[in-house]
């Protein structure tokens, strides 16, 4: 049981990222606040001034994605340059409300739109936004300005130390942490296979299978990123491990098709949970110990009379174990070729201007929106109408559609519903005690950034209940003032709901109706590039950056679709999922086809290498056509596609020896075919398919 559970533990968090994050985070305030409490207590002033200390410390530890360890660095050690420029402009301006006010929108436009510039300006605008809202909760002067400052360096230090020398993320580290989290998802979709063989009727435990399906997916993206930040590999040792990846992850996926068929069989009895349940027990076992145990298995499960659920397994139990050789002899092998330093890149121009740029669009949103909460928020309370304005502001972030925004508009405000009955009762029990306070305040720190990857309101739930023990140690607490803060995140949250929809706004449908666009471009290009590889080169290889680039695509595609999947009635979303599910068959079809491929290409002659590059040509026209790039019609392009399959068929069929890696790859590309015409008919792209006639 207890094993159970940590399996559990381990594959709803990849390489435990959540938790080293939350983890740092926590670290990176409670330092600060070691440093800044006796230092401020020493020089006679006011303790909560290590507040703006502790909000740089996490906008540095979450905020701050520079591609580059060494740029990383950089950007966090300026962290309280934009902090002190914005504290300043604040304290300057607090005597003048409306100027104070006019200011902080023109800070919220500037933080904003300076994302534009490249990633480590996005943290910078996000502290000096932080600056300013901090300096108008606070009501510094400007005699404590040194002292503000000197928080934010504590908080840029703190942050820093942990991340980049106490807490660092190696990727030897995160990679093995990645191999157990991957073997733990592989636990958790054999528990959800048995979980629909209890129940075969239950779409709920079908969809939680799915679920399931695309974390793996996602870990196994995630890993193979990690891999190229290996300094200890050459680029022959990084291909290998990300190989051995992607073998693990399709052994997983091919093992389901057989076991669900088993399920949904009539007669499928018995043998799917025991297939199952032997499974499990292997997977318990030590990695050098998996390859012999599952090959007992299978030969167990094929006596049975399961023959595709005993090869499924085979390869599983095979994958599985070469990862866990290959991940284990990391530290055995040093780097044959030395890791050039990363460069700057070229800025790429820009494709669009004026309100059509992503940044300046939502900066105009983003200020439109903070300054109908400033109007509306003063009505409500003339002194904390700044709470509405980070709420309008914090629902932008990270926001491409206005459906995402208005899901993070709903999580934010239910979230803070629940918070603030939770705060007040948390605050009054522990109010006027400073050890509980604080020690509230870091737990609430902590289970926040560790939920926020998880869901968006029980990190905001857990912020509102700091902010309880806050107004205690601040000694303003009172249950007035949560509930004007519920009220004032509603009102913000609003605003923002309003800006999304009036001001430039950005159609969710048409996100996700450019992010299939995307996916299919990708994967045009993947077909066609491969097509012409085999046919002017006679082979195929460095497949796994561009099933990877199809595999980004997908997630941007589910990510995107979610407010449409996710919370519309089902009558309204049942197309959209539809395609959805159509082109994360298609990306799985495509990377069952990447490894069948490089052996096909070897055994066979010219002429069915020149079929198999004229195959990939024409499927690459077809799916062309989906786009707005299309040059020739659907129909065209299937036809000449099922033309050149049928004569590799026959070219199959006339081998004297069983399946071989050519079968495999005839049968990929057919399902392939298919799946893209079943999405054209989708997308309206081609006729219905005909019913039979009675």
């Amino acid at each position: 049981m207890w094993s159970e559970w940590w399996n559990r533990f381990l594959a709803s968090d990849p390489s435990l990222r959540r938790l080293r994050t939350a983890t740092r985070v926590t670290l990176s305030v409670a330092l600060t606040l070691a440093i800044m409490l006796p230092l401020l207590a020493w020089w006679g002033q006011p303790l909560p001034l290590a507040l703006i200390g502790a909000v740089v410390a996490i906008n540095a530890s979450l905020g701050v994605n520079d591609p580059d360890r060494r740029q990383q660095q950089v950007t966090n050690l300026l962290m309280p340059l934009p902090t002190a420029f914005a504290l300043l402009l604040a304290i300057l301006t607090a005597p003048w409300p409306l100027v104070h006010a006019l200011l902080f929108l023109v800070v919220i436009f500037v933080s904003t739109y300076v994302r534009r510039f490249g990633p480590r300006f996005f943290p910078l605008g996000m502290v000096a936004f932080m600056g300013y809202f901090f300096a108008m909760f606070l009501n510094p002067q400007l005699p404590q300005l040194p002292a503000l400052i000197m928080a934010a360096v504590a908080g840029a230090l703190a942050a820093f130390s942990m991340r980049f020398l106490a807490l660092r993320d190696d990727p030897e580290g995160v990679l093995e942490r990645g191999r157990r989290t991957l073997r733990a998802q592989v636990h958790g979709l054999l528990h959800a296979v048995r979980d629909v063989g209890e129940h075969p009727d239950s779409a709920q435990r079908r969809r939680e299978l799915h679920n399931r399906s695309v974390r793996l997916n996602e870990t196994s993206l995630m890993l193979e990123n990690t891999v190229g930040q290996l300094d200890t590999l050459d680029e022959a040792g990084r291909e290998l491990l990300r190989q051995r990846i992607l073998d693990v992850e399709l052994a997983a996926e091919n093992l389901l098709t057989p076991l669900m068929r088993l399920i949904d069989h009539p007669s499928g009895g018995d043998a799917a949970p025991h297939a199952i349940g032997a499974l499990l027990a292997v997977l318990r076992t030590e990695p050098r110990e998996i390859r012999e145990a599952t090959r007992l298995v299978a030969e167990r499960i094929e006596r049975q009379g399961s023959v595709a659920v005993a090869m499924a397994v085979r390869r599983l139990g095979a994958g599985l174990a070469e990862l866990a050789d290959a991940t284990g002899q990391l530290g055995e092998r040093q780097a044959e070729v030395p890791q050039e330093p990363a460069g700057e890149r070229e800025p790429e121009a820009d494709a669009e201007t004026g309100l059509r740029r992503p940044e300046l669009r939502v900066a105009v949103q983003v200020t439109c929106a903070t300054a109908l909460a400033i109007i509306l928020g003063q009505v409500v309370s003339p002194n904390r109408w700044y709470w509405a304005v980070i709420t309008a502001f914090v629902v932008f972030i990270s926001t491409n559609s206005r459906g995402e925004l208005l899901m993070r508009a709903w999580q934010r405000t239910a979230g803070t519903l629940l918070g603030v009955v939770a705060g007040i009762l948390v605050a009054a029990q522990i109010t006027g005690n400073a050890p509980a306070e604080i020690a509230m305040i870091l737990v609430c720190v902590f289970l926040g950034f560790y939920f926020a990857g998880y869901s968006y309101a029980m990190m905001t739930f857990f912020i509102t209940i700091l902010l309880g023990a806050l107004y205690g140690m601040l000694g303003t607490f009172d249950a007035s003032v949560l509930e004007t803060r519920l009220w004032e995140t509603a009102i913000g949250s609003a605003a923002g709901v309003l800006a999304a929809v009036f001001v430039l706004p950005t159609r969710t449908r048409s996100v996700v109706r450019t992010n299939i666009q995307d996916f299919l471009l990708s994967l045009r290009d993947f077909l066609r590039g491969t097509g012409t590889e085999i046919g002017e080169r006679g082979e195929v290889t460095g497949l796994q950056e561009s099933i990877r680039e199809l595999d980004d695509g997908l997630q941007q595609v589910i990510n995107s679709a979610k407010p449409l999947t996710s919370y519309r009635l089902r009558s309204r979303r049942s197309q959209l999922q539809r395609s959805v599910a159509m082109l994360s068959g298609c990306a799985y079809y495509v990377r069952n086809l990447a490894v069948a491929l490089s052996a096909t290409v070897d055994m066979v002659d010219d002429d069915t290498r020149n079929r198999l590059a004229e195959l990939l040509w024409a499927l690459a026209d077809a799916v062309e056509s989906l786009t707005d790039e299309a040059q020739v019609s659907f129909e065209a392009a299937i036809t000449l596609a099922h033309r050149t399959a049928d004569a590799l068929h026959d070219i199959a069929e006339s081998l004297p020896d069983g399946p071989t890696s050519l079968h495999r790859s005839i049968r990929w590309l057919d399902r392939t075919a298919q799946v893209v015409e079943d999405l054209a008919r989708e997308l309206g792209a081609a006729a219905p398919e005909k019913q039979p006639t009675a």
